[in-house]
């Protein structure tokens, strides 16, 4: 994930309250609808998955690498502590994660894997960290379709966008690389949210681990 940028912390809040009012939050709900157990939020920004975690949730550890964002998270991660969940937020990137194997019972992404400096390291150290029978939330834009008028923006504006927006990729084929990592894509879907067209294809549901065939 990117270094601290404060400046882009205060613009993101405003964007993300904006889009939890335009449809994000129920997204971000549907998401997490089958979360349960010990819940790792990868990026955890300025918080708003903790306002939509399932009652089944019984505790939460948090990423996030920088300061700005960990301090406007702040009062969503009181709010959620005095609901009786345990949380703790660790300054920490998704491609080192302080956590034991099989630790977690479920990962939330979202809108982070654009920006993390090395995606197939955060998905090795999301695979190797969640449980064989854990979830994988995930609800992050995509590349578009090859040839698509999408795909012709994002080519457009991927030299300057990173620099805009807190070192996210709008190209990123994320997709791919989960596929890549090991994990079963069965149940997720594409999607165009009413967005900035850069980032309106979305990924959205929940993957698994795939289990190694037993001979």
């Amino acid at each position: 994930m990117a270094s601290d940028h404060p400046v882009f912390t205060r613009a993101y809040e405003v964007i993300a309250a904006l889009g939890e009012r335009a449809g994000l939050g129920d997204l971000r709900g549907r998401v997490l609808g089958e979360a349960r157990g010990r819940v790792l939020i990868v990026g955890l920004g300025p918080g708003h998955d903790l306002d939509h975690l399932p009652e089944a949730v019984t505790s939460v550890v948090a990423l996030e690498p920088s300061a700005s964002m960990r301090e406007a998270a702040r009062p969503r991660v009181l709010s959620l502590a005095s609901r009786g969940i345990d949380i703790e937020v660790l300054d920490a990137p998704a491609e080192s994660i302080p956590l034991p194997d099989a630790s977690v019972d479920a990962v939330l992404v979202a809108y982070v894997l654009c920006s993390v400096q090395d995606p197939r390291a955060a998905l090795a150290e999301i695979h190797r960290v969640l449980r064989p029978d854990g979830t994988l939330h995930v609800l992050e834009h995509v590349r578009a379709r090859p040839g698509s008028w999408l795909r012709g923006t994002q080519r457009l504006v991927s030299p300057w966008w990173p620099r805009c927006a807190g070192g996210c990729r709008v190209d990123r084929d994320t997709g791919a690389l989960l596929d890549e990592s090991g994990f079963d894509m069965s149940e997720i879907t594409l999607t165009r949210l009413l967005t900035l067209p850069p980032v309106a294809p979305t990924l959205v549901g929940v993957a698994r681990p795939v289990r190694p065939e037993v001979p």
